[in-house]
């Protein structure tokens, strides 16, 4: 019978103890008589009266949210610029419009019944591994039915409910964002048309107040479950790695998202996974903390300067998402040629702030400037990546000395890849959907870029 794989480590899976645990095991008087090296057992001790790990459980919860931010601001675009084309213009009016229409608006919010009972929560158990992957206390334990592991996912599920909370009625959630419940953004049938005269929906409602604390902690219980109950007989019966990472993740997929803002794999576990293991398992030199190898990659951030293209313009009806003719300005921002520049920082360890800055020149001039998150991994030389971005587009044109010229909000949702040329020097593609607009009309055409990356 195979050796469980929670009671060892395997070669190709070293346990590096952090800096600090390594200084104090050279320090203790008790190694003189140690065992040799092929003898040697190593014990990791978990922290005493460590405390909740707030900042980081804020920064994950917050990229969070700006990742499905980005996602209303694609798929509601019309709703955000609705007023003059400014986001959050009439903040204020339109938040107290919002919550008195949440006040009376029952249940239901028009939403279909799978994005309620399913999709909130699922947002919902994320929020909840979030909280449970920065609590010392929680983020080892698995299901079982002792007080601990209970009040443990009870402290997730509050983390959860604060979460959706401020998803649907804060300062920064739906409602402000989509104007959900304002009088810029009147009720609409059971069918999702406009107007509405009789049984009308304002898109908010109490369902997700609700289902997301309460669906999102039952989900992650059962992700909890999964895990003990077939994932652990996985790994006791096998010694495939690849096998035991799959069934982890194909069983455990919110936790694996979870995971992936904690800085993590998507198949680790803080139950029986050593902290610190490096993404390319089989490296076989732990390095101190205050040394760095000159062979070792940098991972702080780029800086990217490239050649940029616009492809061509459509234009859309904001309401209906009928084509329509594009306004004179707008039909020549097509096949324009430019630059681009663009700074990273990774602030966790698969995602960075970006900053992206451009020009193109043609039958007009125009300028982005965009700000928003980019999440990716290295593999091998390799490293794919998506983004999303919001900003402003300028754009400027001259006819007989006369210029005319356009600043709307603008966003971009884009993928792209890095080939590592060098230690410090990669060549990078990219190509974005660009979204710009006003109350009348949308307008998308691609950005594509090229050119030289340098890492820090």
């Amino acid at each position: 019978m195979p050796e469980p794989v929670r009671d060892r480590v395997s070669a190709t899976e070293s346990t590096p103890l952090d800096h600090d645990a390594m200084l104090a095991g050279s320090s203790d008087p008790t190694t003189q008589n140690a065992p040799t090296s092929s003898e040697t057992t190593i014990a990791i001790r978990a922290p005493q009266n460590e405390g909740f790990h707030w900042r980081r459980a804020l920064t994950e919860s917050f990229t969070f949210l700006v990742i499905e931010q980005a996602y209303v601001v694609h798929s509601d675009f019309n709703w955000v610029v609705s007023e003059n084309g400014v986001p959050f213009n009439h903040y204020w009016r339109d938040y107290k419009q919002s919550l008195s229409a949440w006040v009376h608006s029952g249940w239901n919010d028009g939403d279909p019944n799978w994005f309620g009972y399913v999709g909130h929560p699922i947002q919902g158990a994320l929020t909840g591994f979030i909280e449970i992957q920065n609590d010392p206390q929680g983020e080892k334990l698995e299901f079982s039915r002792t007080k601990a592991y209970w009040w443990s996912r009870l402290k997730a599920g509050l983390f959860n409910a604060a979460y959706s909370t401020q998803w649907n009625l804060g300062p920064v959630s739906e409602v402000t964002v989509e104007k959900y419940g304002t009088k810029d953004r009147p009720p609409n049938t059971y069918a999702g048309t406009y107007p509405c005269f009789r049984h009308c929906l304002t898109g908010v409602g109490q369902i997700d107040i609700v289902m997301t604390p309460l669906g999102g902690t039952g989900w992650l219980i059962g992700e909890d479950f999964l895990d003990s109950k077939i994932v652990r007989r996985v790994e006791d019966n096998t010694d495939n790695r690849f096998l035991i990472d799959t069934v982890r993740v194909a069983l455990n997929p919110i936790r694996a998202g979870a995971n992936i803002l904690h800085g993590e794999h998507p198949w680790y576990r803080a139950s029986r996974n050593a902290r610190g293991m490096s993404l390319v398992q089989d490296q076989k030199t732990a390095v101190s903390a205050r040394e760095t190898p000159p062979t070792q990659i940098p991972n702080h951030g780029d800086v990217f300067f490239g050649y940029s293209h616009t492809g061509a313009v459509h234009c859309e009806v904001t309401y209906s998402g009928a084509a329509t003719v594009c306004d004179p300005l707008s039909a020549k921002a097509s096949s324009l040629d430019g630059w681009n520049v663009t700074v990273e920082k990774k602030y966790l360890r698969y995602i960075g702030a970006v900053a992206d800055f451009s020009g193109q020149y043609g039958g007009v001039s125009e300028r982005n400037f965009l700000f928003g998150l980019r999440g990716g991994a290295s593999i091998g030389r390799f490293r794919p990546f998506a983004e999303a971005l919001i900003g402003a587009v300028h754009t400027q044109e001259k006819i007989s000395g006369i210029s005319t010229s356009n600043t709307s909000f603008a966003e971009a949702l884009g993928v792209g890849v890095d080939f590592r040329m060098t230690r410090l020097l990669s060549w990078r593609i990219r190509t974005d959907e660009l979204k710009t607009g006003s109350p009348a009309f949308e307008r998308r055409n691609l950005l594509l870029s090229s050119g030289l990356s340098v890492r820090f």
